[in-house]
């Protein structure tokens, strides 16, 4: 098994965020024959996206959702004409059938693997499918019973991405689901004790239990088991319920991981977005979830404000805040001047969280909420000053793009300003990795595309905002917009006072 070198703060943010699509990622391409389809860097002509794509008779947009990640991890090679080519390392242990044996192996196994929380309780044997599979005894055998020797140790590093990363992410959901992570935090257990606590017991406990221990989250003291001394430092106070949000997020992916294959072919979305009962669901659950760590997010947003407002004052300003989801971005600039005023647009679902958040801030009486349709909404016609677009961009698919940003144009007062926060991609668009990773999940939903700064430069462009610069955020970019002689801020302001805190 490989080692981890990542701390285990770095691991817990990437087992509750990433883990089931890195496993999912690699599983597709094998699936799919994209390691097969591409020529060995160096040993023959490399080929084309869209050449990739004939030949894996897939699209050539899920094509480049796949591709595009397998770049930035390194088992792809781009070139400078944008041709790709499979880095020789990788053909070496990916061509080698015992390895392709064990590798095909897993495939069947991702459904019944996200069945583990209910392995547990049973403590035996669960029925999917029309058959018996032993959840509990898979778990051992990949974490706790020492693997075969691979052809290399690349090879062993891509199997444990493939097989393991996304179990990680179910150990972490059934501890959580099963209280056993908030009964070890909270003090110190025998196995007798964590059964009596959680109603567990058995095979299932003890094995769940050894699983934390090989993550390192929990350790054994004599006859008693707790949370490691960095893992109780790390979930301490409010962030085992956070943790436990970002996993319950990362849950309802699942199913359209396992198949992602069928996404990638025929765009056929399993979690589609744009069917409005489950994007009203989805953005319910999910605007609950921003407001759950509201306040790391508006000293984030708070910090947008004061970097606008290096340019352009923002007393009397009227703002819109297009899909706000919590309110974090439009309240950080209702918070900035007494004179601030700022439309709430989004879902009506939505709004009801947004309108609690903003009268906890204390900014009601500057705000109006507009329920609408992102799709479809006529935001009028120089109406503000201000347009923010917080983390929305990435819903819209590519050919609506245009669109979206004709009609917050043509809001936009002459001498306004637009503010994009998003995740924004490397030119070369092989990075940042988290990026890369939530753009795949945009993909599978039926929802959008990341870009590049230089790619939303022209289309802004295109809509008369030719003035944008692109400023690096933590977690994040900001992309400022504007109409020529609009001056834009070209660095981020410094974080807000902290004798200003505010009381979210």
């Amino acid at each position: 098994m490989t080692v981890d070198r990542r701390t285990l703060a770095q691991s817990l943010h990437f087992w509750a965020r990433n883990a089931s699509n890195e496993s999912a990622l690699l599983r597709t391409a094998l699936s799919l024959g994209l390691f097969d389809a591409l020529p060995v860097k160096g040993g023959a002509p490399p080929v084309s996206m869209t050449e990739l794509a004939r030949r894996i008779q897939c699209t050539h947009r899920g094509t480049r959702a796949l591709t595009e990640l397998l770049v930035c991890l390194g088992f792809v090679h781009l070139d400078d004409a944008r041709e790709l080519a499979l880095i020789p390392t990788a053909a070496a242990f990916l061509r080698d059938v015992d390895f392709r044996k064990r590798l095909e192996a897993q495939h069947p196994w991702w459904d019944a693997g996200g069945r583990l929380d209910e392995a547990v309780k049973q403590g035996g044997p669960v029925a999917h499918g029309g058959a018996s599979w032993d959840v509990l005894g898979h778990y051992r055998a990949l974490f706790l019973t020492a693997p075969a020797p691979g052809p290399s140790p690349e090879a062993e590093d891509f199997f444990d991405r493939f097989a393991r990363s996304a179990l990680r992410m179910q150990v972490l959901l059934a501890s959580g689901r099963l209280g056993l992570l908030e009964a070890l935090s909270s003090q110190a257990h025998t196995e007798q004790t964590l059964g009596a606590t959680t109603g567990l017991g058995g095979e299932g406990l003890s094995l769940l239990v050894a699983l934390l221990e090989q993550l390192g989250i929990a350790q054994q003291e004599g006859a008693t088991w707790r949370l490691t001394d960095e893992a109780r430092q790390l979930l301490g106070g409010k962030a085992l319920p956070y943790l436990l949000r970002s996993l319950s997020v990362s849950e309802r992916y699942w199913e359209a991981l396992g198949r992602l294959d069928e996404t990638v072919r025929e765009e056929r979305f399993i979690l589609d977005l744009k069917d409005p009962e489950v994007s009203q669901r989805f953005y319910a659950d999910n605007s609950s979830q921003i407001t759950a760590v509201f306040a790391s997010h508006f000293q984030l947003s708070r910090r947008a404000a004061a970097t606008v407002a290096q340019a352009r004052a923002l007393e009397g300003a009227q703002v819109l805040d297009i899909g706000t989801g919590s309110g974090v971005w439009g309240a950080a600039f209702a918070r900035a001047t007494p004179t601030t005023h700022v439309t709430y647009f989004d879902q009506a679902v939505v709004l009801e969280q947004v309108r609690r958040n903003v009268e906890a801030l204390k900014v009601s009486d500057r705000a109006r909420f507009w329920p609408g349709n992102l799709f479809t909404q006529d935001f009028g016609e120089a109406d503000f000053d201000l347009i923010i677009l917080p983390q929305v961009l990435n819903v819209l698919r590519p050919e609506d793009l245009p669109g979206m940003f004709a009609r917050v144009a043509r809001a936009l007062r002459p001498g306004g300003v637009l503010v994009i926060a998003e995740y924004v991609l490397d030119e070369r668009r092989d990075g940042p990795l988290d990026h890369l990773y939530f753009g795949l999940r945009r993909f599978m939903t039926n929802e959008g595309d990341l870009l590049s700064a230089s790619e939303y430069g022209q289309l802004l462009a295109d809509v008369g905002l030719s003035s944008s610069v692109c400023i690096p955020l933590p977690t994040q970019e900001l992309v400022l917009a504007a109409r020529p002689g609009v001056p834009l801020p070209t660095t981020l302001a410094p974080p807000p006072d902290s004798s200003r805190k505010s009381a979210a």
